[in-house]
């Protein structure tokens, strides 16, 4: 089972990454607010936020004409063995941020996809829908660039290919169009920061 080290070069545990995307303003708050308040909304849920990515602008996707997404990643912690009951957790902040599920790959308020749960293997017949490790994560660039900037180690679950290989397997296109956008969305980032100098 591959193991995550932290930036401190510390053995770690397998964790639980959570990718983050919004590419519509919901009420006064805008896409990159609305990532903040949802990392905000996890921890009143109990879930701790271990290290978060900078934000990082792409292009929509599959549809470039829609508003370009800020997209980001965040390692947590959560007490429970449960991912059915965490991305319960995790479609409840969606709402609470103005989501509202309507045809795929819509325009949206926010967007919470459960990456990884400590290494965990499941398929849709073994855990009524939920796939672990997310099926699409490896194959995208949105996904694994703030993930490598929060977790250079991570692998994924099913393959074992560490992340740099799986970016390298990316099209130059979609790398090129996935840059950081400034901005600090977790007071997390800096302890991240602060661990990796």
């Amino acid at each position: 089972m591959p193991f995550q080290k932290s930036l401190s070069g510390n053995e770690a545990r397998p964790g639980i990454f959570v990718a983050l995307g919004a590419n519509q303003p919901y009420r006064r708050c805008t896409a990159f607010e609305n990532l903040r308040r949802a990392l905000q909304l996890l921890s009143h849920e109990g879930v701790e936020v271990r290290s978060c990515s900078r934000p990082w602008r792409t292009p929509a996707w599959p549809d470039p004409d829609q508003p370009p997404f800020l997209n980001a990643a965040a390692q947590i912690d959560w007490p429970e063995d449960d991912p059915e009951r965490l991305l319960q957790i995790l479609h409840g902040v969606e709402t609470a941020c103005g989501r509202v599920r309507s045809t795929p790959n819509a325009p949206r308020t926010l967007d919470l996809d459960l990456i990884d749960f400590r290494a965990s293997l499941r398929t849709p017949e073994s855990s009524d829908g939920l796939v672990l490790p997310h099926p699409r994560a490896t194959t995208r660039a949105f996904v694994l660039l703030p993930l490598r900037e929060i977790a250079p180690h991570w692998r994924c679950p099913v393959s074992a290919d560490p992340i740099d290989r799986l970016i390298g397997r990316l099209s130059w296109e979609d790398r090129k169009g996935c840059r950081p956008a400034g901005g600090v969305l977790h007071a997390a980032t800096h302890r991240l920061k602060r661990a990796s100098s």
